[in-house]
């Protein structure tokens, strides 16, 4: 196999993917040595140069942007998923994607599921002049709509934001980039929602007579719909990761991945708990596989409990500053170092118990990757 070439420490180490170990073991045998390296500083670079090593080779091996998305034309191009009932949210869910808009003045329609030809309005998800509406209604009848609005101006012509909604009969939620931004209820009333027997639609609108309108111009990546209310911090969380499809109220997840062009093309749904009944088709004219404009890492990771084979599970996470690292086998012992995001080493330490501690509580608030041996962990601290 091929060995990398990793530049750490302004020295380039050649370390192919089966030297983890012996990096690893070499990190444990710095000790035996310590009697001949005799200067400290020496030791502790050396320790430094073999864990940044093993951090970036694994780091590298599975933190991957997602690189494709739907580009809609803003004229024909639309995505359609049969009625199903697991669509149907009465009240408690959240919807959420990465969204890039070519042209913000007017009317973009992210998703809908709703006809007031036939009163048959369920939700809608918009943008309009560069503001981020939500639309629903508790009888399908249009007449007697209600909208959620966002205050400010969120989109101009090129932007690219990740954008949630989550909904309950009591409120209405709407997250920028992973962040809750004020909203004003401009008609009708907190309530739950009346289903619809139309079908979801990603990219336009069902007018009243019947033909399609307010087309989107623009792209749409990492498509998540949960069965339940999500917290900021879960928001926050999936907003930049990839998803396994195993994930708790998970129902929808379309992350446009490996699809081929042509017309009429299967948007295959990546959530194990519906799977293909829940595949969507793209319109004749179908939407462009384009570079997307997300931030996502994909990271084997979970929110879930510890996977199979995972050397260590890490909780709470997201965090306010304590970890607890879990190791899998309770005999062994690996390095766990923290990075930033750009890759720079915070802390160090030796897990070689059953649970070890770690405080990141001076740590300003953001993203931080965890190495443990060979497993890179995302960790949030807010």
């Amino acid at each position: 196999m091929p060995s990398r070439i990793i530049r750490t420490c302004s020295k380039f180490l050649s370390v192919s993917r089966e030297g983890f170990q012996i990096l690893i073991d070499l990190i444990d045998g710095i000790q035996d040595v310590k009697p001949i390296l005799t200067n400290l500083k020496t030791i502790i670079m050396i320790k430094t140069v073999l864990l940044s090593s093993i951090f970036l080779l694994s780091f590298q091996s599975v933190v991957n942007a997602q690189n494709a998305a739907l580009s809609f034309n803003g004229s024909a191009d639309y995505i359609e998923i049969t009625n199903a009932d697991q669509l149907n949210f009465a009240s408690n869910f959240t919807i959420e994607a990465w969204v890039q808009l070519d042209k913000t003045n007017g009317t973009n329609f992210i998703l809908s599921k709703s006809w007031c030809g036939n009163s048959e309005y369920a939700y809608t998800f918009n943008v309009v002049d560069g503001k981020v509406r939500w639309g629903w209604n508790n009888n399908g009848n249009c007449n007697f709509s209600s909208m959620v609005e966002t205050t400010n101006i969120i989109y101009n012509p090129g932007d690219c934001h990740h954008l949630a909604v989550s909904h309950s009969s009591s409120m209405v939620k709407i997250y920028v980039d992973g962040v809750e931004v004020p909203t004003a209820l401009m008609l009708g009333n907190y309530s739950n929602i009346e289903p619809s027997t139309e079908p979801f639609r990603l990219g336009i609108y069902k007018g009243l007579n019947g033909n399609f309108l307010y087309f989107m111009d623009g792209k749409i990546d990492e498509l998540k719909i949960w069965n339940t209310i999500r917290t900021p911090q879960q928001v926050a969380f999936s907003m930049n990761n990839a998803l396994l499809g195993n994930e708790s109220n998970l129902v929808l997840y379309f992350d446009f991945e490996n699809l081929i062009a042509g017309s009429f093309i299967t948007i295959p749904n990546k959530a194990n708990s519906t799977g293909a009944s829940l595949n969507g088709q793209s319109s004749a004219t179908s939407p462009l596989i384009e570079q997307s404009c997300a931030v996502i890492n994909n990271l084997n990771v979970s929110e879930n409990a510890l996977s199979p084979g995972a050397v260590a599970h890490v909780f709470p996470n997201p965090t306010n500053g304590q970890l607890t690292i879990q190791l899998n086998d309770l005999h062994s012992k690996v390095a766990c170092s923290l990075y930033d995001v750009q890759g720079n080493l915070i802390m160090m330490k030796r897990c070689d118990a059953a649970n070890t501690n770690l405080d990141i509580s001076t740590l300003a608030n953001g993203v931080y990757y965890l190495n443990i041996g060979t497993q890179v962990v995302k960790v949030v601290k807010h």
